[in-house]
């Protein structure tokens, strides 16, 4: 493939030290940015190939057995469930975004191919998945998560054709930062660590690269990092801070505490003022609504009667023990008792644009399983937290 056939794929090239450094701009389901790739290795024979990737996707884009060896059980025990769902439809999405026989990811498979085969050092240089969305959670209050989670689930039913054209505006520079533009403000800590803080770890980590004895570097990264790569990657910067993981504040602990304090109050005042018998029916409306509501949200999610069971039993607990929540552990038995197969994992993308098929996709259905009880039984809290307010005259 001659060079001419490139000129649509933004390039950038840079001298660091004694490495003469091409930066790629792809979108990731696009066939010319795979030839791009392709050519690029063929013309410019570099040592050394970077690509945007953090070395857990590496390992998983090169294992083809990789969701027989997932262990969604594990996954839940471990409360990794929220970022396994945000990779698992931020990928099926992609999936959707497939032009033809071009799969998410192809141009950085085929970087990973040849670098292999030519016996290329190749280095994933981005950001670790996991310590991303991490941060990226983190940094947002309840109401901003709900309305991401929101966000993310609404984009599996997108069922737009994608044609070459718009597959080619992707590689804009500036079309991921157009897409964070039209979220609300309060999201600009999101924007800031899935692209502003990666644009600065994708430099520095291509900077050390090519300053660690490589002769020629080719990076492959996304179009819309493009632009903060460059301005970035001429200065040294230290990136461990933004390895950190978030820890919980004084807001997060002190509101685990007043919940339980405020509702074991207006029990303990319901008693007081209203007499035994209206702190006991007080305390049976507690238990037999939040059970009621959240069992109910399992039935929905057509859970297993155990999950079912599980879910009625420890709703009324919930709000005085983090780990006694009903939605995590009716997913945590749905996901014992009714393990995914390979193609739930594999069939995400397709189920999902069919109401019928939330329920038959193992995983998806597990997801369902995991939110409805709590959604169920954080109703049944408000219900009888407002009934019991009225009754005791503070509304």
């Amino acid at each position: 493939m001659s060079y001419e056939l490139l000129s649509k794929e933004p390039i950038r090239k840079i001298r660091l030290g004694e490495c003469d450094v091409v930066i790629l701009g792809t979108a990731h389901v696009s066939q010319a940015s795979v030839d791009s790739v392709e050519a690029l290795i063929q013309q410019e024979k570099p040592d050394t190939v970077c690509v945007e990737l953090c070395p857990s996707r590496v390992r998983s884009l090169k294992d083809l057995e990789y969701w027989k060896k997932l262990d969604i059980f594990t996954v839940f025990k471990e409360r990794k469930m929220y970022l396994l769902l945000s990779s698992l439809i931020l990928s099926s999405f992609q999936k959707k975004l497939g032009y033809g026989k071009v799969k998410p990811g192809d141009e950085m498979r085929k970087a990973i191919e040849l670098a292999e085969k030519d016996n290329l050092k190749m280095i994933p240089v981005d950001r670790e998945i996991q310590t991303t969305l991490k941060r990226a959670w983190g940094n947002v209050g309840f109401f901003s998560k709900s309305y991401l989670i929101s966000a993310l689930i609404s984009s599996l039913l997108v069922k737009e054709e994608i044609t070459e054209e718009k597959i080619e505006e992707m590689k804009s520079e500036d079309a991921l930062k157009d897409i964070f533009s039209q979220l609300p403000g309060r999201f600009d800590q999101v924007k800031k660590v899935i692209i502003d803080e990666r644009d600065e770890y994708l430099a520095e980590k291509i900077r050390q690269s090519a300053m660690d004895g490589s002769k020629k570097l080719l990076a492959v990264v996304g179009a819309g990092h493009l632009e903060g790569i460059m301005k970035y990657i001429n200065e040294e910067r230290n990136i461990i801070e933004l390895d950190v993981l978030p820890t919980s504040t004084w807001k997060d602990k002190i509101t685990l505490v007043l919940v339980p304090m405020f509702l074991v109050g207006l029990a303990v005042y319901t008693f007081y003022t209203s007499g035994q018998e209206a702190g006991i029916d007080l305390v049976l409306k507690w238990i037999v609504v939040k059970s009621f509501l959240s069992a109910l949200g399992a039935m929905i999610a057509l859970a297993h009667p155990f999950s079912i069971l599980l879910a009625a039993i420890s709703a009324p607990f919930g709000n005085f023990n983090p780990i006694i929540k009903p939605g995590w552990l009716a997913a945590l038995c749905e996901s014992y008792l009714r393990k995914p197969l390979v193609e739930d994992f594999e069939n995400i993308a397709q189920d999902s644009e069919h109401f019928s098929g939330y329920w038959r996709n193992r995983v998806i259905r597990i997801f369902l399983v995991l939110l409805l009880p709590q959604i169920g039984s954080s109703i049944g809290t408000f219900i009888v937290t407002m009934k019991a307010m009225e009754g005791i005259k503070i509304l």
